[in-house]
């Protein structure tokens, strides 16, 4: 293969990946972005669907750097850090209420899946998907109206 045949070919797949990456500079937002509240539509892969009778999973955030919402079962609450490099959020330290619902199986995967972020990024549409140290997103959010 010539050189600039196979430097193009690396140049091209270098820049795919990085679009590809949740901490692409083209899809990065700022933590105003965020601001209002958000609907958690999907972890890692699936659709949530609630338990009979539970809240749907939200989380708010406000410019101080405020988290709120609920897991399916208790509220959540937290704060993030407000300077943080754009495309950068640790959802780690979110506490919770404890009351046991009947079903406590999205509860836990919400905030299993929360305690996992490290980055976000825009999807377009009003979604913004939240992710680990990878490309793939571990929660999507649809922005509420």
């Amino acid at each position: 293969m010539k050189k600039k045949t196979l430097t193009q070919t690396l140049c091209a797949a270098a820049v795919t990946a990085a679009l590809a990456s949740c901490a692409s500079s083209r899809q990065a937002v700022t933590l105003n972005d965020l601001q209002g509240e958000w609907d958690i539509i999907e972890l890692h892969g699936t659709v949530v669907v609630p338990a009979e009778g539970q809240a749907f999973p939200f989380l708010g955030f406000d410019a101080t750097g405020r988290v709120y919402g609920n897991a399916g079962c208790n509220r959540i609450t937290g704060a993030i850090d407000p300077k943080a490099k754009p495309g950068t959020i640790d959802l780690s330290r979110l506490g919770s209420t404890m009351m046991m619902c009947s079903d406590m199986t999205v509860e836990r995967n919400v905030l299993t899946a929360l305690g996992e972020v490290k980055q976000y990024r825009s999807l377009g549409n009003g979604q913004m998907a939240l992710c680990g140290n990878s490309k793939n997103p571990i929660v999507v959010l649809q922005k509420r109206k």
